[in-house]
Order: structure tokens, then C-alpha cells, then sequence
């Protein structure tokens, strides 16, 4: 993805062509029929732009790119068509390859406020605790490299351990090389890196001098996600979550030298 990666310096239509050119690789750039407004490669690239210029509001976005585009279809319609094209974007947004290394950690992602969290009829979240307190919703769990990509992710309901989900993780662990991971003291067990608590008796692998830098990596990447409006409550499904967070990534990893 170097090839495509984005300068903040670039206007409006440079990045909308520069990601249009990239989701030509992997999307269709046909119109499937006649009264269709835009391809689902140019869909992509527009809502990617919108995580490009860090816009916090989607629906003003889209109605900024209608000043330039008059043909494009309202937001309703074209976040409908992004959400059919929700397991391709996932798939695309973790390839495979191989990793001497990676980072794990989870973040929280709440569907609404705590207090508000025994009223709330979102499927499948549950609470749990983060480092902020108690949330309502779901968790993030990626694996993120050494230079800030993230390689693989799963969205699952916040009451679950990060060692239960990064067990899921692992499954797909021959896929990008067998890395070796390294975690932070929640994942106490074999097969991590983490840091030695009081009362451990072998050696876990970690090195004061250079593992507290890889770590703090994996946090510079959700603070960049949440600084996307990942963990923004207004979203009332499941895919339109998982939309949201594939968009997320995809726009940081382009991002990524």
C-alpha cells in the first residue's frame, strides 16, 4: 500500500483519485447498471476521504462532495451500497503476509453511554471494563507491526478476556509467518511476550529496552483510530459498527509509509 499513500498536503479531488486509483485493484469500476451514480470502486474512495481529512460528521462530508459531484446519490443510499460491500472491505483490509512480529492489545468500543447501558437493546454487546471504567458494547482486538499497520482485527462483545479473543487471533497465526507476539500483562500465558509480573517463575521473553517502545505503538494506532470516530455511539447495528471500524483501518494502514 506504500504506492498509495496519502499527503495531507494534497486537495480534495488529488486524494479522491489517488484512493479511487487504489480501489480500482480491488473493486468493480463498472457501473452495474444504467441508472446507477457511481461505481463501487469511486464509493469506496469517497468514504475513505472522509477518514483522510479526519471530518467527524459523515452525512456533512458527503454533502461537501455533492457541491463538486452533483450526480452522487444521497448519503442514505450510498451507505446502504457500503454496507453491502462490508465483507469484501474486511477482507481487504487484512491481507496476508508475513511478520517477524506483532503487537496485540484491545480497546473498547461502547454503543452508548454507561448510564444508559440497561435500557440499551444493541445485539450482542455486553459489559465489560476497560482502562477507562465500565463500557456497553464491543472491544477492538488487532494485531498491529512494528511500523504501525494493523494486520488483522476482530469485534467481539467487551465481557470476553483479551487472552479468550486473542485465541481466535492466533487461529490465523501460521497465515502471517508465525510472529511472535507481544502483549501486556493481560495476556499472562504462554506463547506472549508480556511483562513479568511479581510471583512469575520463567522468563517471558520481554526486554525493558525494547519492548515499552513496540508497545506504545499499538496505543499511537487506536489513538489515531479513535481520533477517526471509531468509538463514536451513534450506531445502532452490528454491521454498521464493522463498517465504520474497516473504515477506519483501511484509511490508516494507506496512510502508512
Amino acid at each position: 500500500m506504500a504506492r498509495y499513500r496519502l499527503h495531507h498536503s494534497l486537495g480534495r479531488r488529488a486524494v479522491i483519485r489517488q484512493l479511487h486509483r487504489w480501489a480500482k485493484r480491488y473493486f468493480n469500476d463498472l457501473k452495474r447498471c444504467s441508472h446507477q451514480k457511481l461505481s463501487d470502486a469511486l464509493l469506496v474512495a469517497l468514504l475513505l476521504s472522509r477518514l483522510v481529512f479526519k471530518h467527524p460528521f459523515p452525512s456533512i462530508w458527503w454533502n461537501i462532495l455533492r457541491e463538486d459531484r452533483h450526480d452522487l446519490p444521497s448519503y442514505t443510499q450510498a451507505y446502504t451500497r457500503g454496507q453491502r460491500l462490508l465483507e469484501r472491505l474486511e477482507a481487504v483490509a487484512t491481507p496476508l503476509q508475513s511478520c517477524t512480529e506483532v503487537i496485540v492489545d484491545s480497546m473498547p468500543l461502547p454503543v452508548c453511554r454507561p448510564k444508559r447501558g440497561k435500557r440499551c437493546s444493541f445485539p450482542g454487546a455486553r459489559w465489560g471494563y476497560g482502562t477507562q471504567g465500565d463500557v456497553y458494547g464491543y472491544k477492538l482486538h488487532a494485531w498491529v507491526t512494528a511500523s504501525g499497520a494493523i494486520v488483522q482485527y476482530l469485534i467481539r462483545p467487551a465481557n470476553l478476556h483479551d487472552t479468550t479473543v486473542s485465541d481466535e487471533l492466533n487461529r490465523r497465526w501460521p497465515d502471517f509467518g508465525g510472529p511472535r507476539i507481544i502483549g501486556d500483562k493481560g495476556y499472562c500465558c504462554l506463547g506472549y511476550v508480556f511483562p513479568p509480573k511479581s510471583n512469575t517463575r520463567y522468563d517471558t521473553g520481554w526486554r525493558p529496552g525494547r519492548h515499552p517502545r513496540l508497545r506504545k505503538r499499538i496505543e499511537t494506532v487506536f489513538s489515531g483510530l479513535v481520533e477517526a470516530q471509531i468509538r463514536s455511539v451513534q450506531t445502532k447495528t452490528l454491521r454498521s459498527l464493522r463498517l465504520r471500524v474497516v473504515l477506519a483501518i483501511l484509511a490508516h494502514n494507506l496512510a502508512q509509509p
